[in-house]
């Protein structure tokens, strides 16, 4: 008789495991094919995972629906139902709720940390913790909120903080010291180009505006002196791989000019940088900016932007066109699949 329970134990644990590998496996699989771009096959393949209680294709999911920046012409296509069914959990409520909010009641400590992290609230305490849980690109609203709101010793306190972003280093710096007019892009391009940068320079100042906020707020001439600096970090950084990658495989010698187009089409350093994977703890960053999906954020980010007056960027009298015209090649190809 208790050879015949060893053996039942033996195999239920035996099926539960293969259970575990199977989810595991389609788990990597979904997340493979959202890498690639496929959200036709990946997202549905992690919904149902979520539905079957899956805390990493749960949470994969709800960063997923908030932090895309460039959502393909699938996600844009769906009803909002459809919408729904895809990334929330299924409840009596009309909108159903959000798979980070389920795993936070159920005391899953990342997706606490994480819904934190959406909060307007300066929280120092709340960048350690996020950082100890290995989801380092989390950090950038909860930084940009102390800088904003917080008091002077959290961002001098933040800013020496070895875990700190240092591509967010400007964002607080320009807050924190004495302040400048255009601080934030000046802040930016001495992160940029350390040497030189003087507030009085109207050259530097009007690579400061393009910096701080994109096309139509600085200088976008190729004769800037600061143009060349900020072409080679556009280049060369680690946080902005997505944007040298899809410029050098499609656009050559004219790479470089692309890729500050691309800048300024997405309104500046400060945004740029915030190409990121959704959950490193699933997928880490350096896998994320070197995939497709990255590279299609970028350029699906471009193909959706607009003025603050809902004007086209690309229309023949806009400043966009005075930019690569292999970037806006790029972009009036992608913006076919959206029409």
């Amino acid at each position: 008789m208790i050879r015949i329970v060893v053996a039942a134990l033996f195999f239920v644990a035996q099926a539960a495991m293969g259970s575990a590998v199977s989810a595991q496996t389609r788990l990597e699989k979904a997340v493979a094919l959202w890498l690639d771009g496929d959200d036709a096959r990946a997202l549905p393949m992690l919904a149902e995972l979520a539905a079957k209680g899956d805390a990493e294709a749960r949470l994969l999911l709800a960063r997923i629906e908030t932090t895309d920046l460039g959502p393909s012409p699938f996600r844009l296509g769906l009803e909002p139902a459809q919408s729904r069914a895809l990334f929330r959990q299924k409840d009596l409520s009309a909108f159903g709720r959000s798979w980070l909010v389920v795993e936070a009641a159920a005391g899953n400590e990342l997706a606490q940390a994480l819904l934190r992290a959406k909060r307007p609230e300066p929280d120092p305490a709340l960048i350690s913790r996020l950082n100890a849980l290995g989801e380092h690109q989390a950090t950038d609203y909860p930084t940009r909120i102390i800088a904003l709101y917080g008091n002077k010793d959290m961002r001098l306190s933040l800013l020496e903080d070895d875990g700190l972003m240092d591509d967010l280093k400007p964002y607080l710096s320009y807050l924190t010291l004495d302040p400048e007019p255009r601080g934030d892009g000046l802040a930016a391009l001495r992160r940029i180009q350390s040497d030189g940068v003087e507030a009085s320079s109207a050259p530097a100042l009007g690579m400061a505006g393009t910096l701080a906020l994109g096309l139509g707020y600085g200088d976008l001439s190729p004769d800037n002196p600061w143009r060349p600096a900020v072409e080679s970090w556009l280049m060369t950084a680690q946080s902005t791989v997505p944007i040298a990658q899809l410029c050098s495989t499609s656009c050559g010698t004219e790479a470089p000019a692309c890729a500050f187009a691309f800048m300024a089409l997405s309104g500046g350093y400060f945004e740029v940088i915030r190409t990121d994977s959704p959950l490193e703890t699933v997928i880490p960053q350096d896998r994320f900016l070197n995939s497709p999906r990255a590279r299609l954020m970028v350029l699906r980010r471009a193909v959706l932007a607009r003025t603050e007056t809902n004007v086209e960027w690309l229309a023949e009298s806009a400043p966009a066109a005075e930019l690569s015209a292999c970037a806006i090649g790029l972009i009036q190809a992608e913006r076919q699949a959206y029409q």
